[in-house]
């Protein structure tokens, strides 16, 4: 080792052989000691003359190495570096391939993870809330059997919770809803059964026809007032072909149903509390709408339909915090003892 010195201080000079040595000694010590301390013992070390130390009177005298290079042969300066060299690379590669697999840590998550639940608005898992869904009640006026393909075509957008026509189908039959007043009360009762948002009523005055038009009427649930009006006109099919007229149709409230879907999603989402037995208010809207636990909700009294714009919330009594579910798409809150909140108080997220 002593002549290799010296042919690199004739080489290069007297100070380079001393960065050289210095920086094999790092690379072995930091090598040696990092995979001691994560993989191996202390026992699976030994101590052994540095053979670097005569290329530097700075060098150590003594350095650790795996008992695995005594018993199988010291490695020299070169084997020495390279050893340490291919750890460092085997680590590295190691360490980037998981990383592949599983993304980048997220420190602003893990760190919101431990934020309270009333952090904000976000759920006690420290995420956004998502976009709450609208709940749509369909009710079909009349007898030209497009209420169910609406319906089906809302739901493939998977943006609202649309609920079965079905329930809705007997009581609209004894329902007035000849005009805006009658359909605007109806909507009022669905809501305050169903916890509905808005109420669509579809009507195909001729018939579901070829060239026939077929319209929706979105009310305001809330507040009763009509919000718009969508209308789109059956495309020719043959008349003897069923399956083509079915198409038809469903071309047609293909188009309603985008607007529709388009204009709830402007809305600002309203949950109803349905009931409060003891520390618990119990609001109809769960999963299926989007809420989460821990998800704040701000509490209103009361509201009115401006005519022209939507229903506008009363004052603004307190929060609440989600904390638990019931059912497919209900949950509860729990109270404070401070807190007066009230049957049809309604929550928002906003």
């Amino acid at each position: 080792m002593s002549c290799d010195a010296a042919s690199y201080r004739s080489s290069f000079g007297s100070s380079f052989p001393r960065k050289i040595a210095l920086l094999l000694c790092c690379l072995a010590v930091a090598g040696c000691s990092g995979n001691r301390a994560a993989t191996r013992s202390a026992s699976d070390y030994v101590e052994i003359d540095n053979p670097t130390v005569t290329m530097s009177g700075d060098a150590p005298a003594k350095i650790w190495v795996p008992r695995s290079y005594v018993e199988s042969g010291v490695p020299r300066g070169g084997e020495l570096l390279k050893k340490g060299t291919e750890e460092i690379a085997g680590s590295l590669k190691k360490s980037h391939g998981e990383e592949r697999k599983t993304g980048p840590a997220q420190p602003s998550v893990i760190a919101a993870a431990n934020l309270p639940p009333s952090a904000a608005g976000t759920s006690a898992a420290g995420r956004p809330p998502l976009p709450l869904r609208t709940r749509i009640a369909l009710v079909e006026i009349g007898h030209g059997q497009s209420v169910l393909p609406l319906y089906r075509e809302l739901r493939k957008s998977g943006k609202a919770v649309v609920l079965d026509p079905a329930r809705f189908a007997a009581r609209a039959g004894e329902a007035g809803l000849a005009d805006p007043a009658g359909k605007a009360a109806f909507a009022a009762r669905v809501q305050e059964d169903a916890g509905a948002n808005v109420v669509v009523y579809v009507t195909a005055p001729k018939g579901a026809g070829a060239g026939n038009p077929l319209s929706a009427e979105v009310f305001d649930a809330l507040g009763g007032g009509l919000l718009r009006s969508f209308t789109a006109t059956v495309p020719p099919f043959p008349a003897t072909d069923p399956a083509a007229r079915d198409a038809a149709v469903s071309a047609a409230l293909s188009s309603i149903a985008e607007k529709i879907t388009d204009l709830v999603s402007f809305l600002p989402w309203f949950g109803r509390i349905t009931e409060v037995d003891g520390d618990r208010a119990y609001i109809a809207a769960g999963k299926e709408t989007g809420l989460r636990i821990g998800q704040v909700l701000q509490v209103y009294r009361g509201g009115k339909f401006v005519k022209g714009l939507g229903f506008a919330p009363g004052e603004r009594v307190g929060t609440l915090a989600v904390a638990g579910f019931v059912g497919p798409d209900g949950s509860f809150c729990i109270l404070r003892k401070e807190q007066r909140v009230r049957p049809a108080d309604l929550v928002s997220a906003e």
